[in-house]
């Protein structure tokens, strides 16, 4: 039904992923294998959007355990992103993207640097300046050309410049970002990029404007190819990732997780609307992301379940019930 809108379509699919999260407990009562097929009776929707959810999981039993991890890792883990896989393509397009992004890298001047998920490394470049790539980043860096680069494909970057060294740009889809004596931070989005200057400042050129924008010490900027947005402050976790954290400061638990998830390897995180508003305040390692889960399940009202290899459930342990 491709006519149908997306919003329901993700919708649909949401519910049937949680549904089979559910359905995978051994202690699943009666009620609620009634209530899941009174869901499923409702509408045609629910039925094919559980038809793929099964088709999905038998895809990913296939697949060696390693080759399935590789597939969630390399096809990030926005919620829109695992949704469309669901659609019927969360195995072939995962690998797609990774090769687009590594091709892409291969026609782009200078040297490959690469993270994967929960990797996270630090740099040199040959004038001192010091360079960390953040988990699941793909960049090349040119040193030999008349202006020094760095091409940012995939992924997040800190680059602190060395002192009284010529300029150096940073380059990705959306636009350049030109810096001097500066220290910095720059993330890439799905359908956008977003800057942050720790020390000095940076000009940033939008891919389609021609207006450079100037961002100050301790300022932010969201950015695409046509529009950008300016804003006073930094985020603390656009300097705390270099020092192996996560920081949550009155962070709803469904966004930490999204966070979360960008350093997590054993695929999938997701959390139940019931539990999806509590709120988190502290720091938390990202090298081990068990661990945090772990933390969780002891410091919220919790339980943590690990579904398949490549989906964690985090739901309400008071009560779990669809009814």
């Amino acid at each position: 039904m491709s006519d149908q809108p997306a919003n329901l379509r993700e919708q649909a699919l949401e519910e049937a992923a949680l549904w089979f999260a559910s359905l995978q407990d051994e202690q699943v009562s009666e009620q609620e294998r009634q209530a899941w097929q009174k869901w499923l009776a409702e509408s045609v929707w629910h039925r094919e959007a559980w038809a793929k959810v099964e088709q999905i999981d038998r895809e990913f039993h296939q697949l060696p355990t390693q080759r399935s991890f590789q597939a969630l890792q390399s096809a990030g883990r926005s919620r829109r992103q695992f949704l469309y896989g669901l659609a019927g393509a969360a195995v072939a397009l995962p690998f797609a993207w990774h090769q687009r992004d590594i091709l892409q890298a291969a026609w782009t001047p200078g040297t490959l640097h690469q993270t994967a998920v929960g990797e996270r490394r630090q740099l040199a470049l040959a004038d001192g300046s010091q360079l960390w790539l953040n988990t699941n980043t793909l960049i090349t860096v040119d040193e030999r050309a008349a202006r020094r680069q760095l091409f940012l494909l995939h992924g997040e970057l800190y680059l602190q410049s060395a002192p009284e060294t010529q300029a150096l740009r940073i380059n990705t889809d959306y636009g350049s970002v030109d810096m001097m004596n500066t220290e910095l931070n720059i993330r890439l989005g799905n359908n956008s990029a977003h800057l942050a200057v720790t020390t000095g400042e940076a000009r940033v050129q939008l891919a389609q404007d021609t207006t450079p924008v100037t961002v100050a010490k301790k300022e932010s900027l969201a950015f695409n190819q046509t529009r950008s947005v300016l804003t006073e402050g930094i985020s603390a976790n656009d300097e705390a990732w270099r020092k192996g954290y996560l920081v949550a400061e009155n962070m709803r638990l469904e966004d930490f997780l999204k966070a979360l998830g960008r350093y997590h390897s054993q695929g999938w995180l997701k959390c139940s609307d019931a539990v999806a508003n509590l709120r988190l305040i502290g720091h938390y390692p990202i090298a081990d992301t068990r661990k945090v889960l772990d933390t969780l399940a002891q410091s919220l009202p919790v339980k943590v379940r690990h579904i398949t290899p490549w989906f964690t459930l985090i739901e309400d342990n008071r009560n779990i019930s669809h009814s």
